[in-house]
C-alpha cells in the first residue's frame, strides 16, 4: 500500500519581481528629457525633501499673468524691454518686432506677445487660443481678436492655425479673384489628386481660367516664417543628447543639461522634522519619503549614464554617416547595440523610444539610426535601409518631369548600382517617404507647367 507522509525541504530559485519601483525604473527610460523634468516636478509636489530646479526655458516667453483691474500686472514687469530683442535679426526678433508695430494697446501687447512665443519656424501657431487665454487670464474673445490683428504681419501667412488659413491670409491683394481663389483652397485634396475636371465643376471656369488659378496657388507659401531670419526651421523641441567631437578629433556624447532638471534630496529637513515629531506613523512618512527621495535621484542618474552609454555606442558605430552623411548611413540592430553595452535588448529599445540627439547632419530620433540591412555588392554588412530611402528620395528629385521613373526602373537602377533590392521594398520605401506615385508626379507636373492641358 501507498504511505503518505509530509516533510518539509529547502530550495533556492532565482525569480524576477516586478516592484513598484522597477515598473518606475523602466518608465524612467522611457522619457526624453522634458518628460522627465515633467515627473520630476509632481513628484516633488508630493515629496517635501525633494528639491527640483527646473531648465530654464530657451524657446519662448513668460506668460504675463493678468488682473482684474488692469489686464497686465502692475509690477513692474516690462515687456518690451524683457523680450524684444533688436540686437539681431532673428527670427523672434523679427515677429516680436512687429508686434510691438501692430499693437499699440499695452494689453493687447502681452496677448501677441505671448501668441508670437508660440510661434512655429514656419510660421504656424499650433497653440489652441483657449491655452493662451487661460495662462493669461484673459478672455479668448480678446485673444482671438489680437491674433486677427497679428495675421496682418509680414510675410503674409504668419500667425495661421492651419494650410487653408495661411493660404488665405496671402490673398489679401487677390481682387477679382479671391473668392474663385478660396474655393480652390478648399478642395486643395483635388489639386493634389489632379482631378482637373472636378476643379473646373467647382470653381465653374474654363481651362485657361483653371491655369491660372492653379499658378496662382504654386505662388502662395506654406511656411512663409521660414523666410524671416536665416530660412532654416530650428528643431520645435530641444535635443535630449548631443553628438560633436572634442579637441582630439575623436567623437563624443554629452547629455543636454539645458534641458534636464537638477534634483537633490533635502537630508538636513529630513534630520530636523525627525527631531520635532515623535509619532511612529509620522516617522514611517519621513522615512518612506527619504527613502523614495534618494531612489529617485539614483534612478535618474542611473537613466541618464545609460542614455550616453548607448548613444555614445550608436555614435560610434555610426561615425561614416556622421562624417559623410545619410548615405554613409551603416544597417543597425538593437541586438548589436546590447551586446556591445551589456544590456538586454528590451533596454535598448526603451532608451531609443523617445530621446533624440544633434549631429552635424542634423537632429535625429535614436531609433532613426537603426534599419535593416539590405544586401550590396559593394560591402559585406549590407547597405542601411535609411541609406537606400535617401538614395530614392535623391533619384525621384532629379527625375524628368515629363517621364517620372517608375517604382520598376527606381528598382532596376538600384540593382545596377549593386544593392540588391525588390519593387515591394522600392513601393514601400517610397509610401514611408510620403513620394506619390510616378503617374501622380506626373499630373503634379504638368500642373506645375505654364500650360496645363485640362
Amino acid at each position: 500500500m501507498f504511505q503518505v507522509s509530509m516533510q518539509a525541504q529547502l530550495a533556492q530559485r532565482q525569480s524576477l519581481v516586478f516592484t513598484p519601483q522597477l515598473q518606475q525604473a523602466i518608465k524612467l527610460l522611457l522619457l526624453n528629457n522634458v518628460d522627465l523634468t515633467s515627473y520630476v516636478e509632481k513628484a516633488a509636489e508630493e515629496n517635501p525633501f525633494l528639491e527640483v530646479k527646473l531648465p530654464e526655458v530657451s524657446r519662448g516667453i513668460p506668460m504675463v499673468p493678468m488682473s482684474s483691474g488692469s489686464a497686465v500686472d502692475q509690477s513692474g514687469y516690462d515687456p518690451i524691454s524683457m523680450l524684444v530683442d533688436r540686437a539681431g535679426e532673428t527670427f523672434g526678433a523679427q515677429v516680436f518686432a512687429q508686434v510691438e508695430d501692430l499693437l499699440s494697446d499695452h494689453d493687447d501687447r502681452a496677448i501677441g506677445y505671448a501668441l508670437a512665443s508660440h510661434l512655429e519656424p514656419t510660421g504656424w501657431l499650433l497653440v489652441a487660443l483657449e491655452d493662451v487665454a487661460a495662462n493669461l487670464c484673459a478672455d479668448v474673445a480678446q485673444v482671438d481678436q489680437v491674433l486677427r490683428k497679428l495675421q496682418r504681419a509680414e510675410p503674409a501667412g504668419l500667425f495661421a492655425r492651419n494650410l487653408r488659413e495661411c493660404l488665405r491670409l496671402q490673398l489679401r491683394d487677390a481682387g477679382k479673384d479671391r473668392a474663385k481663389m478660396h474655393v480652390l483652397i478648399d478642395h486643395l485634396n483635388l489639386v493634389q489628386q489632379g482631378a482637373l475636371p472636378e476643379l473646373r465643376r467647382k470653381l465653374d471656369c474654363n481651362k485657361e481660367q483653371l491655369a491660372g488659378y492653379l499658378r496662382q496657388l504654386r505662388r502662395l507659401n506654406p511656411k512663409p516664417g521660414l523666410e524671416l531670419g536665416d530660412g532654416h526651421a530650428v528643431p520645435l523641441q530641444e535635443p535630449d543628447l548631443c553628438a560633436f567631437k572634442d579637441a582630439e578629433g575623436e567623437w563624443s556624447v554629452e547629455l543636454n543639461n539645458s534641458t534636464l532638471p537638477v534634483i537633490k534630496v533635502d537630508e538636513e529637513m529630513g534630520r530636523k522634522v525627525r527631531k520635532l515629531i515623535g509619532k511612529d506613523a509620522d516617522c514611517e512618512f519621513v522615512r518612506g519619503s527619504l527613502g523614495t527621495a534618494r531612489w529617485l535621484t539614483r534612478a535618474i542618474l542611473q537613466r541618464n549614464e545609460t542614455s550616453i552609454k548607448v548613444a555614445a555606442e550608436i555614435v560610434r558605430y555610426q561615425k561614416p554617416f556622421l562624417d559623410e552623411g545619410m548615405q554613409k548611413m551603416r544597417p543597425l540592430k538593437l541586438k548589436m547595440i546590447a551586446d556591445a553595452v551589456g544590456l538586454h535588448e528590451s533596454t535598448i529599445s526603451r532608451v531609443t523610444s523617445s530621446l533624440t540627439m544633434q549631429t552635424p547632419q542634423g537632429c535625429f530620433p535614436l531609433k532613426a539610426f537603426f534599419s535593416a540591412a539590405i544586401e550590396s555588392d559593394g560591402s559585406d554588412e549590407g547597405a542601411s535601409a535609411w541609406a537606400i530611402r535617401n538614395k530614392i528620395r535623391n533619384m525621384v528629385g532629379a527625375e524628368p518631369q515629363n517621364r517620372p521613373f517608375s517604382d520598376d526602373k527606381i528598382t532596376s537602377e538600384l540593382n545596377s548600382q549593386g544593392f540588391q533590392i525588390a519593387r515591394r521594398t522600392v513601393a514601400k520605401y517610397r509610401k514611408l517617404d510620403r513620394i506619390p506615385s510616378s503617374s501622380q508626379r506626373r499630373r503634379s507636373y504638368e500642373m506645375s507647367a505654364p500650360s496645363i492641358q485640362c
